[in-house]
């Protein structure tokens, strides 16, 4: 009998997806909710793989893997980034309560924490939200029409978990008060990572390049 791999994969992208975001939501821990949202994210990348490897392959669908791929590095680790920052300085704790009033607090973390946040969510014009339109632009390419659809449909939960944690930080009143002191280094890092995430939403060409080149030529190299 023969295995049939894209529904196999496809099936493991929506396991994904439905876990990883009905578990982000029950979150109050803001470490884990970004651990949790992590596995949505691979969900979207085993999508842009069944649209990859349906029918004699889909470039999109490629693009579309190595966009995620490279931006999603920026953003995930320029989240953690600012938390691991304001955590050493105890700034913050654990919890989503704890960056009540973050805004206040350290108004440049609370900007930076917002523009990774609406990219990680899909937000336009952000790097996020290019990346899942090329995977499920690839879906519709391949006639995965349902797959398009119920990756579009969890964007919802991604957003009310994402907004979860805007909110504490910009609109709710601070607890305690203090200030967030960042190192030249530490700025210069975050400063890379947030215009990355910026600059490859509003002009994403040659990021598309790189990344599905950087796909392409191991592929290439083994076939030699």
């Amino acid at each position: 009998m023969r295995v049939n791999w894209i529904e196999i994969i496809a099936g493991v992208a929506v396991a994904s997806l439905t876990l990883g975001n009905f578990a982000a939501i029950t979150q109050t821990n803001v470490k884990r909710l970004l651990a949790y949202s992590s596995i949505s994210h691979v969900g979207y990348l085993l999508l842009g793989l069944v649209a990859t490897l349906s029918g004699d392959g889909n470039e999109t669908g490629l693009k579309g893997i190595g966009f995620y791929l490279f931006v999603y590095a920026f953003m995930t680790i320029g989240a953690f980034a600012v938390l691991i920052v304001l955590r050493r300085q105890g700034l913050i704790g654990d919890e989503l309560d704890d960056l009540d009033g973050l805004i206040d607090r350290s108004p440049a973390s609370a900007i930076v924490l917002l523009i990774f946040m609406l990219s990680l969510a899909g937000i336009p014009p952000l790097a996020g939200f290019v990346g899942k339109y090329y995977i499920l632009l690839s879906l519709i390419e391949t006639q995965h029409y349902y797959l398009a659809l119920l990756g579009a449909l969890y964007i919802v939960p991604a957003l009310y978990y994402y907004f979860r944690i805007v909110m504490h930080a910009w609109l709710r009143q601070p607890e305690k008060l203090g200030r967030a002191t960042v190192t030249p280094g530490q700025s210069v890092a975050l400063a890379v990572m947030c215009f990355v995430t910026l600059v490859a939403g509003i002009y994403p060409e040659p990021f598309i390049r790189m990344a599905t080149y950087s796909l392409t030529l191991p592929a290439a190299l083994f076939a030699r």
